[in-house]
């Protein structure tokens, strides 16, 4: 049997090292998921790979010198493209004949999928927490809200068309307005996603929002640029609500630009195995990727991770629904959403969606 051959196969990145710590076995799991190929990395030091000492190259020392395993639940290894992937790490010594360590192994297991179902999954406790509030809530703040609107309105028919007061009745009547729109956004929340799905022509989509977006890009002195693979195929989903999740897309990325720029529609098919969902039976399916990318202030570091929580917005007005409420519809879709931001330079928001088979 050859074992080298299987090592080779295996989803998690194997890395074997000799007694001098140079590397003598780096799978393609590996090469994958620290960007450097086998070529580049056998017969070279942990040193030269990896110029600060993190939890793999400690770990290895110490099994070398000890010949016992080691092992960590969660860490991170530092890739050749300066990201920090989550790992779960497990070194084991190699012994030689006479018994003697002659290397170690490194086992490392790729833990961001995990992470991002974990947080899906507290961001779906979180959203159905506020769907019951809002559904709750509807009823007794809506029946007085329509109460102030019908007596405003009666008042306003009181009053002449001259005088002072008239302005402070359209004041009032917008404002309810306004309290029904956050109203049924939180509904948005509560109720179930119903979703229809038949083949869609993505760029068709795109183009619809970019309609309609056209003025409000115009007079920030925007330009809509777009690019995309015309060998797509159709994807499978509901119009409306993906629309909706464009249309928000869209507009937020406008709305992070106040000095002009490029705001870039993009597709294509996926070819990261990370979002392409998995069929029982079935094996990897493959994805279509929606992304909207614009120039703009960009998310900070620290704020990444929230900007799917209900209620958290970045912007000065706002009730941060919007994108929690787009990741729900993506979800309802079997699809996924990611964002990638560098503070002050743009953000770049990419949805993966079924294809229509």
């Amino acid at each position: 049997m050859n074992y080298e051959a299987m090592l080779a196969g295996l989803p998690d990145a194997v890395i074997a090292v000799d007694s001098d710590a140079r590397v003598v076995f780096w799978n393609a799991a590996a090469e994958e998921m620290i960007a450097r190929s086998a070529r580049r990395a056998v017969g070279r030091t942990l040193k030269d790979l990896f110029p600060f000492e993190d939890s793999l190259i400690r770990r290895l020392r110490e099994t070398l010198a000890t010949g016992e395993s080691r092992s960590e639940s969660e860490t991170a290894v530092e890739t050749t493209d300066n990201r920090r992937v989550p790992v779960s790490l497990v070194t084991a010594p190699l012994f030689g004949r006479d018994g003697s360590v002659e290397g170690a192994v490194a086992v490392l297991r790729d833990l961001s999928r995990l992470q991002q179902l974990e947080g899906e999954v507290r961001r779906g406790e979180t959203l159905a927490a506020a769907g019951r509030m809002a559904v709750g809530l509807a009823h007794e703040i809506r029946n007085p809200l329509g109460a102030i609107r019908g007596a405003v309105q009666l008042l306003q028919r009181e009053l002449r068309a001259d005088s002072s007061l008239t302005e402070y009745t359209r004041v009032l009547l917008t404002e309810v307005d306004r309290v029904n729109r956050i109203i049924e956004q939180l509904l948005d929340l509560a109720r179930p996603v119903q979703v229809r799905r038949v083949p869609l022509n993505l760029h068709q989509l795109f183009e619809r929002v970019a309609l309609l977006q056209e003025e409000a890009a115009r007079e920030r002195g925007i330009t809509i640029v777009r690019r995309y693979d015309p060998s797509l195929p159709p994807i499978l989903g509901d119009e409306d609500r993906l629309v909706q999740v464009f249309h928000n897309l869209v507009r937020n990325a406008i709305e992070s630009m106040k000095h002009g720029g490029h705001v870039l529609l993009s597709s294509r098919v996926s070819m990261n195995p990370l979002y392409g969902r998995v069929d029982s039976g079935s094996g990897q399916r493959i994805m279509v990727e929606a992304v909207v990318a614009d120039e703009g202030t960009g998310i900070p570091t620290g704020l990444r991770s929230r900007i799917f929580d209900p209620f958290f917005t970045t912007k000065e007005s706002g009730m941060g629904l919007g994108l929690a409420v787009c990741h729900r519809i993506v979800e309802e879709h079997d699809g996924a959403i990611q964002v990638d931001s560098v503070d002050g330079k743009g953000t770049t928001v990419t949805c993966f969606l079924p294809i229509a088979r």
